[in-house]
């Protein structure tokens, strides 16, 4: 509820929280109403464009400068073009605002889209914002706030910046499946085609012992490229794909798996291209290896699931490891760059 020139506006999301998702306003001069709605409609909706670059907008909230300029901040999402598939998850918009001489709300410019460009009036910030990060060499003894972890206020029962200086170790937890304690270090996928790498040590001395980069939306929607070990084959490579759909089994795509050395840094990296996933690796820095396994990213978006429902968190890139034997056997982790390549909005 906002006050403004003796109005009392009530801003309310309706349809729901896909693709009907609008702002409706109404006011009334009494805080306890009776209200009466925008007589013009939503102040922004979708709903009647379906190839609107952005859709699902909704959830607002209304700012005003120290210059008296209003803006709107919201929820939007961006489809995959030509689909109603949003890896990226929910995102924030802002919107130009206009009061009207009729004394209500509306996008600078009119109509009920939102616009793809907006332009901002930027005053002097607060404090400094340092760039996001590309290539992270674990150089410092505190994570980057640009990661994020799984369903723990105590990330060190886990993972260690300094139990070897330079490297980021994570002690193997449960699977990439499970509902409770994982150790996966991520960081949110923000543009629909990127490139993502790290440079992993791992010893694994039984088959429960996986570690490697992950694609991750969440414990149903995967990729994982791992290396592990099995008797009477040695130390390996293979990639394993969870699908969202009502069995909950995992596949694996790779018909034979990769063998490796027994002692040896294994390099790995993923290339995301809208729906299409590649992994490939390296014994050195130079050479990659691509994998014969076209992987299907369209699963790993917030309309897909077991149940078809909106989960709203968006596609995540990370480092994963895994010991179902308990014995926490570490990885550990050199560096992590993820590289975007936006295309268009």
């Amino acid at each position: 509820i906002y006050k403004r020139n003796g109005w009392y506006y009530l801003m309310t999301a309706e349809g729901g929280t896909g693709y009907d998702h609008a702002i409706t306003m109404a006011r009334s001069r009494k805080i306890d109403g009776p209200y009466s709605v925008d007589p013009d409609g939503p102040v922004v909706t979708c709903r009647n464009d379906p190839d609107w670059p952005l859709q699902r907008s909704g959830h607002g909230d209304i700012v005003e400068t120290p210059a008296g300029d209003l803006y709107l901040v919201l929820l939007t999402s961006r489809p995959l073009p030509g689909t109603r598939l949003s890896p990226l998850g929910r995102e924030t918009s802002i919107q130009k605002l206009e009061y009207t001489s009729d004394e209500w709300f509306r996008l600078e410019g009119g109509g009920v889209l939102p616009q793809l460009e907006v332009e901002v009036a930027v005053g002097t910030p607060s404090e400094d914002v340092p760039a996001e990060i590309t290539h992270d060499d674990f150089e410092t003894g505190t994570l980057d706030s640009v990661y994020q972890w799984l369903r723990t206020p105590w990330p060190e029962e886990f993972m260690s910046l300094t139990d070897r200086p330079g490297h980021l170790r994570l002690y193997g937890m449960e699977s990439p499946g499970s509902l409770y304690r994982q150790a996966l270090i991520a960081r949110r996928q923000t543009a629909f085609s990127l490139e993502a790498e790290t440079r992993m040590e791992f010893a694994p001395n039984n088959f429960q012992q996986l570690a490697g980069l992950i694609v991750y939306y969440n414990s149903t929607k995967f990729h994982y490229l791992f290396v592990s070990y099995e008797r009477g084959v040695g130390r390996y490579l293979s990639i394993m794909s969870a699908a969202a759909d009502s069995s909950g089994d995992v596949t694996y795509p790779l018909v034979e798996r990769v063998a490796l050395p027994e002692q040896s840094t294994v390099g790995l990296r993923a290339r995301i291209d809208g729906t299409n996933l590649r992994f490939s690796w390296s014994l050195d820095d130079d050479t990659f290896h691509e994998l014969p396994a076209e992987l299907d990213m369209a699963f790993l978006a917030d309309e897909t699931g077991r149940d078809t429902a909106p989960y709203f968190t968006g596609n995540f890139v990370g480092l994963c490891c895994n010991d179902l034997t308990g014995r926490r056997q570490p990885a550990d982790f050199e560096f992590f760059s993820v590289v975007t390549n936006e295309r268009g909005i």
